[in-house]
């Protein structure tokens, strides 16, 4: 396959060199068709790097960063290696995962001579489907730059399920074609047979008041009751028609109730799941959620990976997260069931080779930076 390098409808407006990155290129999308979403005041951009790439901490939605770790114009001929991020992270999750201090994976995979590329989307909880024609161009731009025919995607989380997107054709009319451009396709940590967590879990709502930068993430409340007074939180939630702040997070929406009981141990369990009022919210449950996003994942499901993408698939079954509400109505890795995480046959239907599906001991962020996942994703990439 030759090396094309496709300028319309996005191209690099800008270039800087960052911290961390020796190379940050952001890529304007001009697409009449491309939306503009919203994001809340929260959803602002912190890292250094990113703020000078955008060249905003509330970048426009239409934008895409794409780092280049040091080597990137190196010798090695394998396929390059785009990372891809999930919700309320960016592209220094690669280089300082959550915080921990070991090696990220950026610099991991560059120590094997590899040449290592990430994106940072501008919408922290953006559409999958507008994502995924982020990741498009910025795969074309990846190619031309390494000079490659083929390049490996490795997506965690949410940030998977814009690259599954992508490498199954799923996308609207006035976007671009996928390009066959991907070996293969690691899925980490990824609900690919979605995630009820929202719902099923309505502490979480309590934590989301007030908003902070380290909780940027939707109610599935559209009204809480603080202080004995009903406050209207529609804006903030997970629901399209108000706000819609948090589309991508809605496309991801799937019930497990049917796999794993609801625990009636939390306050207004069964409102929140199913709708209507209890003592501290007020939800339209789960269902009306999902409808209002399309039913994406129900759409996704009938759109197979491409015959010619080899799948590898990483979860993790430790529900430890420290500061987090885990996920423990089933095995999870704290946010994902492994059920969801591991859920292939959507994927390969249309003859999609699978490469690995393996469920490691650990929670949802060790699965990018922890060294038993990092020996896993140099064997599945070898």
């Amino acid at each position: 396959m030759g090396v094309m390098l496709e300028t319309k409808p996005t191209w690099t407006d800008r270039v800087t060199v960052g911290r961390d990155w020796a190379r940050i290129e952001r890529l304007a999308n001009t697409a009449e068709a491309f939306p503009e979403e919203r994001a809340r005041a929260n959803g602002a951009h912190l890292e250094a790097d990113v703020i000078t790439g955008f060249g905003s901490s509330t970048p426009s939605s239409r934008q895409v960063l794409l780092h280049a770790y040091a080597g990137w114009d190196g010798p090695d001929r394998r396929p390059p290696v785009l990372l891809v991020h999930g919700a309320t992270a960016d592209a220094a999750c690669w280089i300082r995962p959550y915080g921990h201090k070991g090696v990220g994976l950026a610099e991991r995979f560059a120590a094997d001579g590899r040449r290592v590329f990430a994106v940072t989307f501008a919408h922290k909880h953006g559409c999958n489907l507008l994502q995924a024609e982020q990741l498009n161009q910025a795969l074309r731009r990846v190619r031309a730059m390494a000079g490659a025919g083929l390049v490996d995607v490795l997506a965690h989380s949410k940030g998977a399920v814009a690259a599954r997107a992508l490498a199954s054709g799923f996308r609207e009319p006035w976007m671009t074609p996928y390009n066959n451009d991907i070996r293969r396709l690691i899925l980490v940590g990824a609900p690919n047979g979605g995630i009820d967590y929202s719902f099923r879990h309505p502490l979480a709502n309590l934590a989301l008041i007030p908003e902070k930068a380290c909780l940027n993430a939707p109610m599935s409340w559209r009204k809480a009751r603080l202080f004995g007074f009903w406050v209207d939180t529609g804006a903030r939630s997970i629901m399209t028609d108000a706000g819609n702040y948090f589309p991508g997070q809605a496309q991801m929406l799937a019930r497990w109730d049917h796999r794993f009981p609801l625990t009636p141990y939390e306050p207004d369990w069964h409102a929140t799941y199913h709708g209507g009022t209890g003592l501290f919210g007020q939800s339209d449950g789960i269902d009306v959620a999902i409808a209002q996003s399309g039913h994406f994942m129900a759409r996704l499901a009938e759109h197979p990976l491409h015959p010619d993408v080899e799948l590898a698939m990483l979860a993790g079954n430790r529900a430890n997260r420290l500061g987090y509400l885990n996920e423990t109505s089933g095995p999870s890795d704290g946010t994902v069931f492994v059920e969801s995480a591991t859920a292939t046959a959507d994927l390969l239907c249309g003859g999609a080779t699978l490469r690995a599906c393996d469920v490691l001991p650990l929670n949802h962020g060790e699965l990018i930076y922890h060294e038993a996942a990092h020996a896993w994703f140099a064997k599945v990439l070898a």
